[in-house]
């Protein structure tokens, strides 16, 4: 039993401790750490099966702004622990896993307020130049932290719980344990609605009543709702996509003004075809006498998936960010210089980190890049772009991955997981991986090749809206399913 305690407290500090994006992303949904809880505890089965019942509770849990409405890393490790000690019904996994959520909201406050203390040890490291300091900051302290918080807790209700569990379980009478399961039957049902809200818009219902008829008459199983709903969204796409093109070639001529991100170089100072950033060398392309290269780009970009280790509610990401900036500096300023240059990324930053939001730290490169090669660029331009663009890519970045994928893959993976299918809970993790930090790597290359025009010509052409709608027909079909599924 302490192998496995020491296993489940590994899984509860990293599910915090975000030190590595493509890792310990999935560690935040209890389809993912459901079945991890079960094979460190030796019963597979159960925990995906305790897992899957809680994520169905939390399918509309969306984590926006810094704002966590239940904790569900808690929820899923902690929930799925207590059932597989007690040898519980899964069902009453959504009972101890709510409960266990609410006090992981406290749980998370007291690690991103004490995470606060090393931002002001990074300024201070900076003042003097220690630029080293700045990945012990980001990775140790907030290690220590997670571990006290999360890891402690975890194995002590392991380690110690299974009489206790045992016991709590042989109190309760019978009538309560009924109305317990009768009451975690019901919370999936609040899961499918939060969902609906999200998804439901009016025009968009009718996906959901042909998601559900296609399973209650027809009995086809989720994987081929799935399938059809992604052809037919596809479909959807290409005649809105179509659309589209008429309308601009029917304005042809007109100009609409949609959006604009100003700053105070931007009306000055025209745009740069060689770099993507603004300055007065467009006219006169500069001579780059130190350049980024491939290898710079995907070591920084790596590097970005640290943005949210040592977390905090004073400034969020700015540590983690200033950590990913520490190789780029280095390659392109001298030593005397990289500290300075290395304090902009230390201000408040927050924005949706793996997908969308990724393309604003390559259009930062890029204009660092021209400032080091005599552009002129100030500190001050490179971070308003960066706040300019942090809400509007967190906006499309956390709608589509949050709002949208998620819950589609976790409905699929859920679905199968409690028909017995270790396939579950295992597409759900590798196929969202494989997706969003795609999507992520290539953004923040387009980001450093286009600079700040890119993000602007993506809100402007308006594929956001035709990609949401696809993967909400999408979304809306599978969770129909899950409700004929449900209904049987």
């Amino acid at each position: 039993m302490f192998f496995s305690a020491l296993l489940v407290a590994l899984l509860a500090t990293i599910s915090q401790w975000w030190f590595f994006a493509p890792i310990t992303r999935c560690m935040t949904y209890p389809l993912t750490t459901g079945l991890l809880v079960g094979i460190a505890m030796g019963n597979p089965m159960l925990g995906m099966l305790a897992g899957a019942n809680i994520q169905l509770v939390y399918l509309g849990w969306i984590n926006t702004g810094g704002v966590m409405p239940s904790n569900t890393m808690v929820a899923g490790i902690f929930g799925t622990a207590l059932t597989i000690l007690s040898g519980a019904n899964p069902r009453l996994a959504v009972t101890f896993a709510v409960p266990f959520s609410l006090i992981g909201l406290l749980m998370v406050q007291i690690y991103q307020s004490v995470n606060s203390f090393w931002v002001h040890r990074a300024d201070a490291a900076l003042v003097k130049g220690d630029i080293k300091k700045i990945r012990f900051l980001n990775y140790v302290p907030s290690l220590v932290v997670a571990l006290i918080v999360y890891g402690i807790p975890a194995f002590c209700l392991v380690f110690f719980g299974k009489g206790w569990a045992s016991g709590m379980l042989k109190m309760i009478p019978a009538s309560l344990t009924t109305a317990l399961e009768v009451v975690g039957a019901m919370m999936p049902a609040l899961g499918i609605a939060m969902l609906l809200n999200y998804l439901g818009k009016r025009n968009l219902v009718p996906y959901f009543f042909i998601g559900f008829f296609l399973t209650a008459y027809l009995k086809l199983q989720i994987m081929a709702i799935a399938i059809f709903a992604g052809l037919l969204a596809y479909l959807v796409y290409l005649n809105s996509k179509n659309k589209t093109v008429e309308l601009n070639k029917n304005q042809e001529g007109k100009k609409i003004r949609r959006l604009t991100l100003a700053n105070r170089s931007e009306s000055a100072q025209p745009l740069s075809k060689e770099n993507g950033v603004e300055g007065s060398q467009a006219t006169a392309p500069l001579n780059y006498h130190v350049r980024l290269t491939k290898s710079d780009l995907v070591s920084t970009w790596l590097w970005e998936q640290s943005s949210e280790t040592a977390y905090n509610y004073e400034r969020l990401q700015a540590l983690g960010l200033t950590n990913m900036m520490i190789s780029p500096i280095k390659k392109l300023y001298p030593e005397e210089q990289q500290a300075d240059e290395l304090k902009k990324y230390m201000v408040f930053f927050n924005t949706e980190p793996h997908m969308v939001g990724s393309v604003i730290h390559g259009i930062a490169l890029s204009m660092e890049e021209a400032r080091a090669n005599g552009a002129e660029i100030s500190a001050e331009d490179i971070n308003v772009v960066r706040t300019g663009l942090m809400g509007p890519a967190a906006g499309i970045g956390d709608t589509v991955q949050q709002g949208i994928l998620f819950p589609i893959l976790a409905s699929i993976g859920a679905t199968l997981a409690l028909d017995h299918n270790y396939l579950g809970p295992v597409m759900f993790t590798s196929i969202f991986l494989l997706i969003i930090y795609a999507i992520g790597y290539w953004m923040f290359m387009y980001g450093y090749r286009k600079g700040k025009k890119s993000v602007i010509s993506i809100l402007k052409s308006g594929l956001l809206d035709q990609v949401t709608k696809a993967f909400s027909i999408v979304g809306l079909m599978v969770v129909g399913t899950m409700a004929a599924q449900s209904n049987n």
